[in-house]
């Protein structure tokens, strides 16, 4: 058996979760004067290494002063009873030391004040998921006890006489299989959001209408899953349920999001609209906004607005296309260009504009300007649509990741139904399953930095053949 059939730890997964894990590992290692081996299995090639992370603009849920916007995640706790508060409660209580240990290893996190009304100060990395990986992976690369496993698949999990896991046999590109002993193994994969087959099994039957927001996703097949419930792995979170986001129908560019939504309007493939514009911040709308897209309206609906809404500042961030809006100086001819009935769409905007409310629109807060007597009102930031030239966007849908996913608990031990650790595997970020009715948004990056860095220390502590540095 070579060096490369033997690690200490194997991380299955080359995103947040698994690089944080193994950083963490390398750390801990350092700080009590061991030495520890650690592999990262990455199915995709050396060049595009990272998963949905390399696209993530990584926002975090924590403010200037490094805390968890406790206030915001609660929103979404309170929805559902199958919430495990003990993990949340642990991400709350490191937050402080996790941002500062993102810091301390080369990624920069900013808070800049929005030109649109945000429902938390959130903070960001600067450059965004890459930029945690060109920080993180030459971190790992530098202790020279780790190696990158490129277009490497994990096939399955095996375990010892005791059910203790020692090893993952892998598949390169060759298609050939070689078993990798390990002492501890993390599960870093991301969800099933890759698999059409996966989707159609837990989403529904047109489910693959949604397609991959970016091209990151797709190797996250649910293999993770898969390995773990093998081994009689608990799971957690709601399986038929995804986080999803508006995009513009007519383009191929990852990441296409249109978030503009709450500064006009948005109509049905009738012509109709179907939702409150306003309800709320344009971050925290689009996801249910979204749902209901793909859900109720067969994955096509139209956000229309005016040259007022387009002038405003920053309006280009809030539509992440590469393609301009259709444009015309009527309603009727707007309609024309995207395929919607003219005097149904044109009876609709007068009908909204005529129920808009007087009151000062105020971009940058819930102004409470509001449209009065609707079938639907809209409850904020309820502008007239009438200056010409008039623009319209056909929006579908694209799945970010799943929500179903392996149980863990605070000390990122894959547990079974009973609450039982399997001895020696560890999962964390997107391949766990956390959520249910909602995501609240701009915490997926900083949980998986979390648990992944938790999971590398408890493997290090766990190391059985860590030895006495000299």
């Amino acid at each position: 058996m070579s060096d490369h059939d033997h690690f200490d730890l194997v991380v299955i997964g080359c995103g947040a979760a698994g690089l944080s894990a193994a950083l963490s590992f390398v750390e801990e290692h350092r700080r009590r004067g061991t030495e520890g081996s650690v592999a990262i299995l990455e199915r995709s090639v050396a060049g595009e290494r990272g998963g949905a992370t390399r696209w993530s603009w990584v926002n975090v849920m924590i403010g200037a002063d490094g805390a968890l916007d406790r206030r915001l995640l609660q929103q979404t706790l309170d929805l559902h009873d199958g919430f495990d508060l003990a993990y949340f409660d642990t991400l709350e209580a490191r937050s402080r030391e996790t941002l500062g240990w993102l810091t301390e290893n080369g990624v920069e996190i900013a808070h800049q004040g929005a030109p649109f009304a945000m429902s938390s100060n959130y903070g960001a990395v600067v450059g965004g998921g890459r930029a945690l990986i060109d920080a993180f992976a030459p971190r790992i690369e530098a202790s020279g006890r780790a190696a990158f496993l490129y277009e490497t698949e994990a096939v399955r999990l095996s375990t010892d006489a005791a059910g203790c896991v020692d090893g993952v046999h892998v598949r390169d590109r060759t298609g050939t299989q070689r078993f990798i002993h390990a002492g501890s193994v993390l599960i870093a994969t991301g969800g099933f959001e890759g698999s059409a087959e996966a989707l159609t099994k837990y989403v529904g039957p047109r489910a693959t209408q949604m397609r991959p927001v970016v091209p990151g996703i797709a190797h996250n097949v649910g293999d993770g899953l898969r390995m773990g419930m093998e081994l009689g792995a608990a799971t957690a979170g709601q399986f038929d349920q995804l986080h999803v986001q508006l995009i513009d129908a007519r383009t191929r560019k990852p990441d296409a999001g249109i978030f503009g939504v709450p500064y006009g309007i948005i109509v049905d493939q009738s012509g109709e609209r179907f939702a409150d514009e306003g309800e709320t911040t344009f971050e925290r709308l689009n996801a249910p906004l979204a749902w209901s897209v793909w859900r109720d309206h067969d994955n096509r609906a139209f956000f229309v607005y005016d040259s007022r809404a387009a002038a405003l500042p920053g309006f280009e961030f809030l539509c992440q296309t590469d393609i301009a809006a259709a444009s015309a100086n009527s309603i009727e001819e707007l309609a024309a260009q995207i395929g919607l009935e003219g005097a149904r769409l044109a009876r609709t905007v007068d009908t909204f504009n005529t129920a808009v409310q007087p009151g000062d629109f105020d971009p940058t807060a819930l102004d409470g300007k509001r449209t009065a007597g609707l079938a639907i009102d809209k409850s904020n930031w309820a502008m007239t649509i009438a200056e010409a030239p008039f623009f319209a966007i056909p929006v579908s849908v694209a799945i970010t990741f799943s929500f179903g996913g392996l149980r863990s608990d605070t000390r990122s031990r894959v547990v079974t139904a009973d609450g039982v650790p399997i001895p020696n595997l560890y999962a964390a970020g997107v391949a766990t399953g956390v959520w249910y009715e909602e995501y609240p948004g701009a915490l997926s990056v900083f949980r998986a930095v979390t648990y992944g860095r938790i999971a590398g220390a408890e493997a290090a502590a766990g190391a059985s053949s860590a030895t006495t540095v000299s």
